[in-house]
């Protein structure tokens, strides 16, 4: 990988959103190991706004929106998920100063984008909004973000990142994701680039080598050639299964510590739309996801 590629992907500053809630502390701590590992800084964010409801009202009737009030309150709240993030029994926790800015989370944080910058979020909580699937403010984020952006789940456990897994498909955003990857990764973890070859779903792999074999050894070298034009020294181990993505990266999700796939694969229409695998892994992993646009 050329020294060009690993500066331009190497993230300087990781941007958190805290809310006060559990999901933002489970992310800072998260953020605060990656920080660590590289030496690299960490702003935890606090977005504040006025309520669509206070905001109609004062526009009709002569109130004073307490501004003063509301930001006060939403940095307590976020206080509370840096406190959380800092109790820990191990390794102390090193946060940097609290940013707090006025605006939806979304806009917040997408406006904090750029080079060098990672944004991390817990996969709910931030913008008042709690579900059992992807919260509005992961979702905008990983859809829309010009930047690399880390979903961590809620209760993530405290642990060094040892196993990344990269889904790589060959495209523009899956080479993306693979430098983030390399350029990202601890010095003692593994980078495994996840090669996922469908040919026929409901045939067994070893039918489909007999069956299909020039097929799949064209794919292979179509998709070794775009991992040598990021990774020539080889740095990431290949593995290469004859599955459809989801199951695959579902097979490797057990042992992965951090989950890396690009916003769209191959054939996208659109950068308004995640891609099927990408919002699916989002929705279901266990374990952080970075989403890597090209």
């Amino acid at each position: 990988m050329s020294n060009t590629q690993v500066d331009a992907a190497r993230t300087t500053r990781w941007m958190v959103g805290v809310d006060g809630s559990q999901d933002a502390a489970v992310a800072l701590r998260w953020a605060a190991g990656m920080a660590a590992a590289s030496s690299s800084e960490i702003v935890p964010v606090c977005a504040w706004n006025v309520p669509l409801p206070t905001f109609a009202l004062a526009g009709r009737r002569a109130i004073d929106v307490d501004r003063a009030g509301l930001r006060a309150t939403a940095e307590v709240g976020a206080a509370q998920s840096i406190d959380a993030a800092s109790d820990s029994d191990s390794e102390e926790v090193l946060i940097g100063e609290l940013l707090t800015v006025e605006g939806h989370p979304s806009d917040v944080l997408l406006d904090l984008t750029g080079a060098g910058t990672t944004v991390v979020t817990g996969r709910r909580g931030i913008g008042q909004i709690r579900r059992r699937v992807l919260g509005s403010v992961s979702r905008d984020l990983a859809t829309h973000c010009e930047g690399p952006v880390v979903i961590v789940p809620a209760g993530w456990d405290r642990r060094p990142c040892r196993t990344i897994v990269v889904g790589f498909d060959g495209s523009e955003h899956a080479q993306a994701a693979l430098a983030w990857a390399l350029a990202n990764a601890p010095e003692d973890a593994t980078v495994r680039a996840l090669i996922a070859i469908d040919v026929v779903p409901w045939l067994q792999p070893e039918l489909v080598l007999e069956r299909h074999s020039d097929y799949v050894e064209e794919e292979r070298a179509r998709i070794a050639a775009a991992i040598d034009a990021v990774d020539p020294d080889q740095r990431a181990e290949r593995v290469v299964v004859l599955h459809g993505p989801r199951q695959a990266l579902a097979e490797a999700m057990d042992e992965a510590d951090l989950i890396v796939v690009g916003p769209r694969g191959i054939g996208a229409v659109s950068r308004t739309m995640l891609g099927s695998v990408t919002t699916w892994i989002l929705e279901a992993a266990l374990c952080p996801i970075a989403v890597v646009p090209r």
